[in-house]
């Protein structure tokens, strides 16, 4: 089996200096799921090299497929639809309109927001922004899907709610997790980024 992603010796490096990243070799299979024990800077500086917004200062980062991404305070066109925000990532991918609004629909409907769809982004609550910002991260059906503390600051009731609806797409279309925070999927790997590793 092909692994979704391959990290081959990769750093990163703030401006100061300092090891975001140490030098961190995993190969991710199809399906797996991997916990990131890290302060919030170190996970997204891995976060940018997995998703290809950045280079590593040194390795090899090697994806294969596309990679969605959340992060707990996720951004919205106030004055486009959540629909219209979930498609966004088809809408740069330069997708037809039908085609990404349908399957924007999709995604949303498969996370339990179907009925906020012609609603904006304001009207939401935390729990429902989170699950429009997992339906966007999932609506180019990802190979892997890198998640920053998705449950932060959401109550019991919330955080089960969404992790139901996590747990239903990752169990429907088996893609890659690179996620922080609690464990909120029971990890296959887990991977430390501390001070001094």
């Amino acid at each position: 089996m092909e692994p979704v992603l391959t990290l081959q010796n990769i750093s990163a490096y703030d401006a100061a200096g300092r090891a975001l990243v140490p030098p961190v070799s995993l190969a991710v299979l199809p399906g797996e799921r991997v916990r990131v024990i890290a302060e919030r800077p170190r996970f997204e500086a891995l976060a940018r090299v997995v998703g290809g917004l950045t280079d590593p200062d040194s390795g090899e980062a090697v994806r294969n497929g596309p990679v969605g991404a959340m992060f707990p305070e996720p951004d919205f066109w106030d004055e486009l639809s959540v629909l219209d925000n979930a498609a966004i990532p088809l809408t740069v991918a330069g997708i037809s309109v039908r085609e990404r609004r349908d399957a924007a629909l999709e995604a949303l409907e498969s996370v339990g927001l179907g009925y906020a769809a012609h609603t904006y982004p304001r009207s939401l609550s935390l729990c429902e922004k989170r699950l429009a910002a997992l339906a966007r991260a999932l609506v180019g059906r990802p190979a892997l899907l890198l998640l920053a503390e998705p449950t932060s600051m959401l109550d019991e009731k919330e955080t089960l709610r969404f992790l139901s609806a996590l747990t239903a797409r990752w169990a429907a279309d088996r893609f890659a997790v690179i996620y922080s925070g609690p464990a909120i999927l029971p990890p296959d790997k887990t991977l430390r980024l501390q001070e001094g590793e």
